[in-house]
C-alpha cells in the first residue's frame, strides 16, 4: 500500500515537471492545477517537495517556480555519459581488434562501478559484462582504477565505509594492502587483476579523463586468465593506456595531447 502511494506521488511529480517547457519555463500552482486537473493542495505540496531538492526553484514572490540547478546537474551527467560512449566507441573497436578480447567502459555509480558499454570478444571462450551491471570497486581492475583516481577526501570517505568482501582467493580483503595497491595504480597509470572478482577472469584497465582533468571512466580489457600471461598484461597495459589517452583527448583533455607531442618532438 505504501509502495503504491510512493509510485502515485512520483507520477504526480513527473506530470508536474512536464509542465515546464521552453515556451512555459515559469509555472504557478493555479496554472499547473488547471492544466493537469489536480487539486491545488496536491500541486502546491509537490512543488514544495521538488523545490526542497533543488529540482525546482521558487521565485521570491512565491507564486512562480522554474527548473532548479539539480536538473542541470542531472542533464550534465547524462550528456557526459552520452559523449563518453560516442567518443570511446571507435577506440574500443580498435582495442578489440588488436586484442581479440572483450572491451568494456566503466563509470562510478555510488560506491560501485557500472558497465556503461562493452564490445564482446570474438573468441568462443571469453569474459563478458552486461551493460548496466554493477560491481564492487575493490575487486577487479576497473573498480580499483576508479577508486585509485578519486579525490583523496572522497576516496578516504568511501574506504571508511567499504566492506572488502571476498569473492575469490585473490580478492584483496586487507585495507592497508588495498591502499598500497591504489597508490601503485596511480604511479603506473593502469590497473591489472587476475581472478580477483571472478574465477578464471582477468582484466587490465586505464583511466579516461575529461576536459577538467577528472578521471570519469575506466577503459578495460577482459578475458580468460589463461590468455593473460605477464607478457600479455604488459602489452595490454600499453594498448589500453594509449586508447584511453585518445578518448581523453576527444573529451578535451589537452594536457595529454601536449605531453604526448613533447615526447615525440
Amino acid at each position: 500500500m505504501q509502495q503504491d502511494h510512493r509510485i502515485k506521488t512520483l507520477r504526480t511529480a513527473l506530470e508536474i515537471l512536464d509542465c515546464f517547457t521552453v515556451l512555459t519555463p515559469e509555472q504557478g500552482v493555479s496554472e499547473i492545477s488547471q492544466k493537469l486537473g489536480m487539486h491545488k493542495s496536491t500541486v502546491s505540496r509537490t512543488l514544495s517537495t521538488l523545490a526542497s531538492g533543488n529540482i525546482l526553484v521558487r521565485y521570491p514572490s512565491g507564486k512562480k517556480y522554474r527548473l532548479g540547478s539539480k536538473v542541470l546537474q542531472l542533464a550534465s551527467v547524462f550528456l557526459s555519459a552520452t559523449d563518453l560512449r560516442t567518443a570511446a566507441l571507435p577506440y574500443m573497436e580498435e582495442l578489440r581488434s588488436k586484442t581479440s578480447e572483450t572491451i568494456s567502459l566503466f563509470i562510478m555509480d555510488g560506491d560501485s562501478r557500472m558497465c556503461l558499454d562493452r564490445l564482446e570478444s570474438p573468441e568462443s571462450i571469453r569474459m563478458t559484462t552486461n551493460i548496466g551491471e554493477r560491481a564492487p570497486l575493490h575487486a577487479g581492475a576497473p573498480g580499483k582504477l576508479l577508486l585509485a583516481y578519486l579525490p583523496e577526501d572522497k576516496k578516504n570517505e568511501l574506504l571508511a565505509t567499504t566492506k572488502l568482501r571476498k569473492f575469490t582467493p585473490n580478492t584483496i580483503t586487507d585495507m592497508e594492502k588495498l591502499k598500497e595497491e591504489l597508490k601503485e595504480i596511480r604511479k603506473q597509470g593502469f590497473a591489472a587483476s587476475l581472478e580477483e572478482r571472478v574465477a578464471l577472469g582477468a582484466a587490465v584497465a586505464a583511466p579516461i579523463t575529461n576536459h577538467t582533468g577528472d578521471v570519469i571512466s575506466a577503459l578495460s580489457i577482459h578475458g580468460p586468465v589463461m590468455r593473460f600471461s605477464p607478457q600479455k598484461v604488459t602489452l595490454y597495459s600499453v594498448l589500453v593506456r594509449d586508447m584511453a589517452n585518445k578518448v581523453s583527448r576527444e573529451l578535451g583533455y589537452q594536457w595529454l595531447a601536449r605531453r604526448d607531442k613533447g615526447k615525440h618532438s
